[in-house]
């Protein structure tokens, strides 16, 4: 057998030594890199919130949902951070904006629509379906269910779905269906729904989440990640690529007509639809329309009219603007409260309307 060298009993310490040193000031680089990325996330905190106006901080309220595509998380509360106002926001277990509904009162009121009817820029209680069940279990000194099931960013397509789970549950005397100008795109985005060429609504797969949900879930799981400024300016810059257009009507780019006609059609037929539900159930309708274009508008108050529907026409951001945010856009207190006025007005002077007093 042959002996071991005495060099290499004498060099192993050292080398393992070199490993070690080498291990410990890997360890140590690495530390330092963390903390110069940590330093300059903060430094850019910081610049983003003392220089740049960022729309809105805070956590989403919605969440992927496999029948609807989307809906507002259950028992959630946040605040919404703008540059022109700060929100609270709270859902009930059945995730829509309110209390929790409890024992609902004969013929409760459904409110449809998108983020004018969430109530978004307005603090709890201060949405216009809050205002009007205030209003109405005060004039009539008896308990009005009202149920709240408008959500941001969607289209009418939910509504369909909404009401072919929910209507026979619910039972609701009146529908309030609120419909803007986005209304039309959203339908297309979406793709809960289309027209077949003979105009049969056909119901489409729900989209799979897609990288900005992915995105969400990982920000929500960092205790405050999403009330940074930082997450919220990211979210800014992609707006345009997620949602193509918001804004006023007359602000909008010019309308491609091969486009405009598909997007009619599709939102008019799922209106006929809802409507056509909406009769199946005994239940009376309300339509509010909120900034939509002139010819639109037109057509869409002629189509309610068809169909005697009472219709309540809110002015535009450019005709009131002290009912509207003046960047954001959304109705401030003012509007939500102008808009729940003519509500009850409607509910007021028209006897159909008014059984559900």
């Amino acid at each position: 057998m042959r002996p071991l060298s005495l060099n290499y009993l004498e060099t192993t310490p050292s080398d393992d030594q070199g490993g070690v040193r080498s291990a410990r000031a890997l360890r140590r680089n690495l530390l330092l890199c963390l903390i110069g990325l940590l330093m300059g996330v903060g430094i850019s905190e910081v610049i983003v919130r003392s220089l740049i106006s960022v729309r809105d901080v805070g956590p989403s309220f919605t969440t992927y949902d496999a029948v609807y595509g989307t809906t507002l998380k259950k028992n959630f509360f946040a605040q919404r951070i703008t540059p022109e106002f700060t929100m609270r926001f709270t859902t009930n277990s059945d995730g829509l904006r309110g209390p929790e509904l409890g024992t609902l009162s004969s013929r409760p009121i459904l409110f449809l629509g998108d983020s004018f009817t969430m109530g978004y820029g307005v603090s709890d209680g201060e949405e216009f379906p809050a205002l009007v069940r205030r209003a109405l279990t005060d004039r009539s000194a008896k308990k009005i269910s009202v149920i709240n099931a408008g959500i941001g960013n969607t289209g009418n397509g939910r509504w369909v779905k909404f009401l072919r789970s929910k209507a026979k549950l619910y039972h609701p005397g009146l529908v309030v269906l609120q419909i803007h100008a986005n209304d039309f795109e959203d339908n297309m985005r979406e793709r809960l729904f289309d027209r077949s060429p003979t105009g049969e609504l056909l119901e489409l797969p729900v989209p799979l989440p897609g990288a900005e949900r992915m995105i969400q879930s990982i920000v929500e799981g960092m205790p405050g990640l999403a009330y940074s400024y930082l997450i919220g300016l990211s979210r800014q810059l992609s707006w345009p690529i997620n949602f193509p257009y918001r804004g006023s009507s007359s602000e909008r780019p010019p309308i491609d007509l091969d486009q405009s006609g598909r997007e009619e059609q599709l939102l008019f037929r799922l209106l006929q639809e809802v409507l056509t539900m909406c009769k199946q159930q005994g239940s009376q309708v309300l339509a509010v329309l909120v900034d939509i274009p002139h010819e639109r508008l037109t057509k869409a108050v002629t189509f309610f009219s068809d169909h005697d529907v009472v219709t309540v026409v809110v002015p535009s951001k450019t005709d009131r603007p002290d009912l509207y945010y003046k960047v954001d856009g959304h109705w401030n207190a003012s509007g939500q409260r102008f808009v729940a006025d003519r509500i009850l007005e409607a509910i007021k002077q028209h006897s159909t309307l008014a059984q559900v007093r």
